[in-house]
Protein backbone atom coordinates (compact mmCIF):
# COMPACT_ATOMS: atom_id res chain seq x y z
CA UNK A 1 0.00 0.00 0.00
CA UNK A 2 1.12 3.56 -0.72
CA UNK A 3 -0.31 6.90 0.41
CA UNK A 4 0.75 10.53 0.79
CA UNK A 5 -0.65 12.41 3.79
CA UNK A 6 -0.25 15.95 5.10
CA UNK A 7 -1.65 17.61 8.22
CA UNK A 8 -1.57 21.42 8.37
CA UNK A 9 -1.99 22.73 11.93
CA UNK A 10 -3.78 26.09 12.20
CA UNK A 11 -5.17 28.22 15.04
CA UNK A 12 -8.45 26.33 15.44
CA UNK A 13 -8.30 23.57 12.85
CA UNK A 14 -6.16 20.82 11.36
CA UNK A 15 -6.45 20.48 7.59
CA UNK A 16 -5.86 16.87 6.50
CA UNK A 17 -5.01 15.89 2.93
CA UNK A 18 -4.47 12.46 1.44
CA UNK A 19 -3.51 11.55 -2.12
CA UNK A 20 -2.10 8.74 -4.22
CA UNK A 21 -3.73 6.09 -2.03
CA UNK A 22 -3.10 2.81 -3.83
CA UNK A 23 -3.12 -0.86 -2.93
CA UNK A 24 -2.95 -4.26 -4.62
CA UNK A 25 -3.61 -6.40 -1.54
CA UNK A 26 -7.20 -7.32 -2.40
CA UNK A 27 -8.65 -5.88 0.82
CA UNK A 28 -10.64 -2.71 1.62
CA UNK A 29 -8.60 0.43 2.31
CA UNK A 30 -9.82 2.97 4.86
CA UNK A 31 -8.70 6.27 6.33
CA UNK A 32 -9.57 6.52 10.02
CA UNK A 33 -10.65 10.08 10.79
CA UNK A 34 -11.08 9.28 14.50
CA UNK A 35 -11.44 6.22 16.72
CA UNK A 36 -12.15 7.33 20.26
CA UNK A 37 -13.19 5.69 23.50
CA UNK A 38 -16.20 7.74 24.58
CA UNK A 39 -19.84 7.43 25.55
CA UNK A 40 -20.83 10.88 24.33
CA UNK A 41 -23.22 11.41 21.42
CA UNK A 42 -22.13 11.73 17.81
CA UNK A 43 -24.17 14.10 15.63
CA UNK A 44 -23.99 14.20 11.83
CA UNK A 45 -24.97 16.87 9.32
CA UNK A 46 -24.19 17.75 5.72
CA UNK A 47 -20.39 17.64 5.37
CA UNK A 48 -19.84 17.61 9.14
CA UNK A 49 -19.98 15.58 12.33
CA UNK A 50 -19.75 16.59 15.97
CA UNK A 51 -18.64 14.51 18.94
CA UNK A 52 -19.93 16.10 22.12
CA UNK A 53 -17.20 17.24 24.47
CA UNK A 54 -14.42 16.60 21.95
CA UNK A 55 -14.88 18.70 18.82
CA UNK A 56 -16.00 18.74 15.22
CA UNK A 57 -15.14 17.20 11.88
CA UNK A 58 -15.68 18.82 8.50
CA UNK A 59 -15.67 16.09 5.85
CA UNK A 60 -16.93 17.01 2.37
CA UNK A 61 -18.57 13.96 0.85
CA UNK A 62 -19.37 10.68 2.54
CA UNK A 63 -17.94 9.80 5.94
CA UNK A 64 -18.92 6.61 7.72
CA UNK A 65 -19.60 6.59 11.44
CA UNK A 66 -20.14 3.94 14.08
CA UNK A 67 -20.88 4.00 17.79
CA UNK A 68 -20.50 0.64 19.49
CA UNK A 69 -19.62 -1.23 22.65
CA UNK A 70 -16.56 -3.45 22.50
CA UNK A 71 -16.26 -6.27 24.99
CA UNK A 72 -13.14 -8.11 26.03
CA UNK A 73 -13.63 -10.61 28.81
CA UNK A 74 -15.60 -8.90 31.57
CA UNK A 75 -14.88 -5.37 30.33
CA UNK A 76 -17.10 -3.39 27.95
CA UNK A 77 -16.21 0.04 26.61
CA UNK A 78 -17.96 2.45 24.24
CA UNK A 79 -16.24 3.79 21.12
CA UNK A 80 -17.00 6.25 18.34
CA UNK A 81 -15.36 5.81 14.94
CA UNK A 82 -15.37 7.96 11.80
CA UNK A 83 -13.73 6.74 8.62
CA UNK A 84 -13.46 7.14 4.85
CA UNK A 85 -13.92 4.08 2.65
CA UNK A 86 -11.62 3.96 -0.39
CA UNK A 87 -12.82 0.55 -1.56
CA UNK A 88 -10.78 -2.51 -2.50
CA UNK A 89 -7.47 -1.91 -4.26
CA UNK A 90 -7.80 1.83 -4.96
CA UNK A 91 -5.41 3.15 -7.58
CA UNK A 92 -5.27 6.86 -6.76
CA UNK A 93 -7.72 7.70 -3.99
CA UNK A 94 -7.59 10.90 -1.97
CA UNK A 95 -9.38 12.96 0.62
CA UNK A 96 -9.70 16.33 2.31
CA UNK A 97 -11.16 16.93 5.75
CA UNK A 98 -10.71 19.19 8.76
CA UNK A 99 -10.47 18.42 12.46
CA UNK A 100 -11.80 21.11 14.81
CA UNK A 101 -10.54 20.25 18.32
CA UNK A 102 -12.73 21.69 21.05
CA UNK A 103 -15.19 23.28 18.62
CA UNK A 104 -18.89 23.46 19.40
CA UNK A 105 -21.58 21.98 17.18
CA UNK A 106 -22.47 25.49 15.98
CA UNK A 107 -18.85 26.30 15.13
CA UNK A 108 -18.53 23.01 13.26
CA UNK A 109 -21.67 23.69 11.20
CA UNK A 110 -20.46 27.20 10.39
CA UNK A 111 -17.08 25.95 9.15
CA UNK A 112 -18.76 23.24 7.07
CA UNK A 113 -20.97 25.90 5.46
CA UNK A 114 -17.87 27.92 4.50
CA UNK A 115 -15.61 25.43 2.73
CA UNK A 116 -13.99 28.34 0.87
CA UNK A 117 -12.30 29.19 4.20
CA UNK A 118 -9.51 26.91 3.02
CA UNK A 119 -8.28 26.67 -0.56
CA UNK A 120 -6.70 23.33 -1.46
CA UNK A 121 -3.98 24.34 -3.91
CA UNK A 122 -2.62 20.85 -4.56
CA UNK A 123 -3.41 17.34 -3.40
CA UNK A 124 -1.39 14.86 -5.41
CA UNK A 125 1.34 12.31 -4.87
CA UNK A 126 3.84 15.06 -5.77
CA UNK A 127 2.65 18.08 -3.77
CA UNK A 128 0.05 18.88 -1.12
CA UNK A 129 -0.71 22.49 -0.30
CA UNK A 130 -3.38 24.75 1.19
CA UNK A 131 -4.02 28.47 1.51
CA UNK A 132 -6.12 30.12 4.20
CA UNK A 133 -6.76 33.70 2.97
CA UNK A 134 -8.16 34.97 6.28
CA UNK A 135 -4.94 33.95 8.06
CA UNK A 136 -2.56 34.95 5.27
CA UNK A 137 -1.09 31.45 5.31
CA UNK A 138 0.09 29.27 2.43
CA UNK A 139 1.57 25.91 3.40
CA UNK A 140 2.94 23.12 1.23
CA UNK A 141 4.59 19.73 1.50
CA UNK A 142 6.64 18.91 -1.58
CA UNK A 143 7.11 15.17 -2.02
CA UNK A 144 8.90 16.00 -5.28
CA UNK A 145 10.17 19.17 -6.88
CA UNK A 146 7.50 21.29 -8.51
CA UNK A 147 4.95 24.05 -8.00
CA UNK A 148 1.96 24.21 -5.65
CA UNK A 149 -0.03 27.43 -5.90
CA UNK A 150 2.39 30.37 -5.53
CA UNK A 151 5.24 28.19 -4.20
CA UNK A 152 7.92 26.38 -6.18
CA UNK A 153 10.59 24.09 -4.71
CA UNK A 154 13.56 22.43 -6.38
CA UNK A 155 13.46 19.36 -4.11
CA UNK A 156 11.27 17.66 -1.47
CA UNK A 157 10.69 19.98 1.51
CA UNK A 158 8.06 21.71 3.64
CA UNK A 159 7.29 25.41 3.16
CA UNK A 160 5.13 27.81 5.17
CA UNK A 161 4.55 31.38 3.93
CA UNK A 162 2.72 33.84 6.16
CA UNK A 163 1.59 37.37 5.24
CA UNK A 164 1.30 39.65 8.28
CA UNK A 165 -1.06 42.62 8.77
CA UNK A 166 1.90 45.03 9.14
CA UNK A 167 3.04 44.44 5.55
CA UNK A 168 5.82 42.01 6.41
CA UNK A 169 5.84 38.33 5.59
CA UNK A 170 7.82 35.25 6.56
CA UNK A 171 8.88 32.15 4.67
CA UNK A 172 9.81 29.10 6.73
CA UNK A 173 11.46 26.09 5.11
CA UNK A 174 12.38 22.70 6.54
CA UNK A 175 13.99 19.50 5.31
CA UNK A 176 12.13 16.72 7.16
CA UNK A 177 14.07 13.99 5.34
CA UNK A 178 17.38 15.59 6.41
CA UNK A 179 19.15 14.91 3.12
CA UNK A 180 19.21 18.20 1.21
CA UNK A 181 22.57 19.75 0.41
CA UNK A 182 20.96 22.51 -1.66
CA UNK A 183 17.43 23.85 -2.11
CA UNK A 184 15.79 26.71 -3.99
CA UNK A 185 12.33 27.95 -3.02
CA UNK A 186 10.42 30.59 -4.98
CA UNK A 187 7.38 32.48 -3.71
CA UNK A 188 5.64 33.98 -6.71
CA UNK A 189 4.71 37.17 -4.88
CA UNK A 190 6.16 40.69 -5.14
CA UNK A 191 8.59 41.63 -2.36
CA UNK A 192 10.79 44.68 -1.81
CA UNK A 193 13.55 43.68 0.58
CA UNK A 194 14.89 41.10 3.00
CA UNK A 195 14.43 42.18 6.62
CA UNK A 196 15.98 39.17 8.32
CA UNK A 197 17.78 36.19 6.82
CA UNK A 198 19.62 33.09 8.08
CA UNK A 199 23.23 31.92 7.71
CA UNK A 200 22.10 28.92 5.64
CA UNK A 201 20.43 31.19 3.07
CA UNK A 202 23.13 31.51 0.41
CA UNK A 203 21.11 33.82 -1.83
CA UNK A 204 17.93 35.86 -1.38
CA UNK A 205 16.50 37.77 -4.32
CA UNK A 206 13.38 39.93 -3.82
CA UNK A 207 11.48 41.58 -6.64
CA UNK A 208 8.51 40.46 -8.70
CA UNK A 209 8.99 37.14 -6.97
CA UNK A 210 11.07 36.01 -4.00
CA UNK A 211 13.75 33.41 -4.64
CA UNK A 212 15.62 31.84 -1.72
CA UNK A 213 18.57 29.49 -2.11
CA UNK A 214 19.63 27.39 0.86
CA UNK A 215 22.85 25.55 1.56
CA UNK A 216 23.21 22.21 3.34
CA UNK A 217 20.06 21.57 5.41
CA UNK A 218 20.78 17.93 6.17
CA UNK A 219 22.20 18.66 9.63
CA UNK A 220 19.30 20.83 10.82
CA UNK A 221 17.35 17.83 12.19
CA UNK A 222 14.27 18.97 10.28
CA UNK A 223 14.02 22.32 12.09
CA UNK A 224 12.65 25.31 10.19
CA UNK A 225 14.67 28.18 8.76
CA UNK A 226 12.75 31.45 8.54
CA UNK A 227 13.31 34.52 6.39
CA UNK A 228 11.41 37.77 7.02
CA UNK A 229 10.61 40.06 4.10
CA UNK A 230 8.83 43.31 3.35
CA UNK A 231 6.12 43.52 0.72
Amino acid sequence: MEAFKSWFFLDDAIVCLGAGIASEDGVPVETIVDNRRTETSLTRGENWAYLEGHGGYVVPGEVRTLQEKRTHGQVSRSYATLWLDHGVDPTSAGYFYMLLPGASAEETQARAADLAWVDVLANTARQQAVRIPSLGITAANFWNEGTAGPLTASAPCAVLARENPDGTATVSVSDPRRDLTELTVTWHRPTTKILQSHPLVTNATPGRQLTLTFGDLSHQHGTSITVTISA
